[in-house]
Order: structure tokens, then sequence, then C-alpha cells
């Protein structure tokens, strides 16, 4: 029976961290991490070795750029066809946005990919190194294609995946923003494949004049404007508190702004969870009259990735916008998309 071929890409992090004069840095290679775990485990399967494009021991993730990602998906691209999935050992605090953008870079794919981490260092007492790896080896073994985050045991889309802890006192880092996370056993037995039968569209174009946002109580309209009219961005991702959009003034500046230089402006609520929906309360249509799309409910991390993709295929907003809530990889809930859509477009044409 032919053994399934694995791609190891080391990239670093936490699971490749050690302890150094200057702090916790990358000092173990993935062979070094090979050695750690189930020797029987990784023996039933084949192993290749290791493919590490940032060096041996790979990077923190905070140093991580969208250059670092189209290198990580060339990589996936150039040993394709030589192997039957690819798992990527990477620092947690990027984590989900390496996944996320890798999604929609190798869209379609028909292979596993799977992203993970740790919070602790093997030196750690009871550190989650081995177990995610583990984790990471058995859900590459199985046949479902796409690109997941494995982590503490449980598998999600890596396009629902957002970090929902920091501290090294908690091993559960990750969660889907719909809930939905799948406890490897289930992963083993059943078909999750993210787009199976698709056809592979694989691209590492993106277009970097993209940038996030947060609006607070205090952020005034005189600094917003200042800051985007010495800007070269085409897209705004702005972090709002919940469906409501924002003061009334500040909607005005983004709105004047993306009108003046053809540029786009999204909405994401600071909530991990729910969806932000513009069409509901007062304020938010008022804001979706204004052009302000809604993120509805995909994570931070998949509008990121998603926008500057889109940026890369199409500079005119109507069709930008047309494609921000078209589903390419299980970021949105099309029925969800529909209802909003059926509700902004009779705002929209509200007197």
């Amino acid at each position: 029976m032919k053994k399934n071929s694995i791609l190891p890409i080391h990239i670093g992090g936490t699971i490749a961290s050690a302890e150094s004069k200057t702090g916790f840095r990358p000092k173990l290679s993935f062979a070094d991490l090979l050695g750690k775990i189930d020797r029987g485990l990784s023996g039933d399967r084949h192993i290749a070795t290791a493919q590490s494009p940032f060096g041996e021991f790979g990077i923190d993730s905070a140093s991580m750029q969208i250059r670092h990602i189209q290198k990580i998906a060339q990589t996936i691209w150039d040993n394709y066809d030589n192997h039957d999935a690819f798992i990527i050992t990477h620092g947690t605090d990027t984590l989900a946005y390496t996944a996320s953008m890798l999604s929609f870079m190798l869209r379609g794919i028909q292979k596993p990919v799977i992203v993970t981490g740790a919070q602790k260092t093997l030196e750690d007492d009871n550190n989650d190194v081995t177990g995610n790896l583990e984790t990471t080896l058995l859900a590459a073994s199985t046949s479902n294609c796409g690109v997941w985050a494995a982590f503490n045991g449980k598998i999600i889309k890596a396009v629902r995946a957002t970090k929902i802890d920091i501290g090294v006192d908690c091993l559960d880092a990750f969660a889907s923003n719909i809930r939905d996370e799948i406890p490897i056993s289930n992963f083993q037995l059943n078909d999750y494949s993210v787009n199976r039968g698709q056809s592979e569209t694989f691209s590492t174009e993106v277009y970097e004049a993209l940038d996030i946002y947060c609006l607070t109580h205090t952020t005034n309209p005189a600094w917003l404007k200042n800051y985007l009219d010495n800007s070269d961005l085409r897209v705004l991702i702005v972090i709002i508190y919940g469906m409501s959009g924002h003061r009334k003034e500040l909607m005005e500046v983004l709105s004047r702004w993306a009108d003046d230089n053809k540029a786009i402006v999204i909405a994401k609520t600071h909530s991990p969870y729910g969806s932000t929906d513009l069409s509901k309360y007062e304020l938010g249509v008022k804001a979706l009259q204004m052009g302000i799309l809604s993120s509805l409910d995909m994570t931070l991390e998949s509008v990121y990735a998603k926008a500057s993709t889109l940026l890369a295929r199409c500079s005119d907003p109507p069709e930008f916008s047309k494609l921000f809530y078209a589903n390419f990889c299980g970021e949105l809930d099309e029925a969800g998309v529909q209802k909003f859509l059926k509700k902004a477009a009779f705002w929209l044409s509200a007197p």
C-alpha cells in the first residue's frame, strides 16, 4: 500500500523556538521537531525532507509579510505534483492571516494543506508542540482537500480561523468564527473537503495598498482624513463596534475619500463571532448608503486576505464589490449573503 507523501514547510515561530540570551527565538529545525513525536505515527507516513524557505529555523511570525506568504504558496505549487499533502509549521501571531491568504492563493486546491503552531516551546512543561504536530500529520493523511488550521486537537477551515488567546497558559489559541471546529477523530473519518472537484487556480498575485484602521470613541475625523489623504491606499478595512457603522462624521470622511479616490471601505466588527451586517440598524444603513461594504460573517483575517487578492484582479470599485460578496473558499455563508444583498438593495434604492 502506497504511503502518503507529506511535505513539511518549516516557517518558524514558537513551535521552533528555544530560549536564548535575548529571549525566545527560532532555533529548532523541522527535523528537531520530528524527532520528538510518536515514532509509529511518523513511520506510518512518508514525510519528505522539509522545505525551509526562510532559513533552517525559520522566523518569528511577527516578522511575516505578504512576500513571505507568497513564497510559501509558491513552494507548495513548485512541489505540488510530488506530494499528497503539505504541512506548515508557523508562529501563532500571524498564523490565521497566512492560512487565510493561502486559501485565496491556492483556490480549488485538491490536496490537504494543514497549518499549525504552538503556544509553548519544547522547553516548557506540558507544551503543545508534539500534540499539534501529531494532529497535523493525522489531518494531512486524510483526503480532506483545502487549507486548514490544526490546533489543540481540532481542525478549523483556514478562512474561519481566528486567534482568540495569546497567553501561554491557554493552549486553545484558535477558534472558528462560526464555531464549527472539527475534532481530529471526526476529521479522519469524514469528508470535510472545502473545494472537492473545483478547478485549481493558483496565483500569488496580491496588491498591498490596503490597511486596517480601528475606529473608537476618540477617533478624530480630521486625523482620519489626514491619514487617508496622505496614503496611497485602495482599500481600508475599518474596525467598528458592532453592526451600526460608526459616527456619521467618520462615515462621511470615509465615504468622501472612497468616492474621490475610487477606493473601497469595508466594515468589520470588533467581535470575533457573528456577522457585520450594516443593513440592520439606522446608522449601519446610512453607512451602507454611503458605499461602505459589510464584511458579513468573514473573519478579519479572511477579509484582509480576500481584499488583497481581489485588488490584484480588479481595480474598479463596483466590480470589486460584486466579487467581494462571492464565496470562493468557504469564507462566506452563501444564504446569509443573499439575504443581506436583498436587504441592501432595498435600502440602496430607498429615496
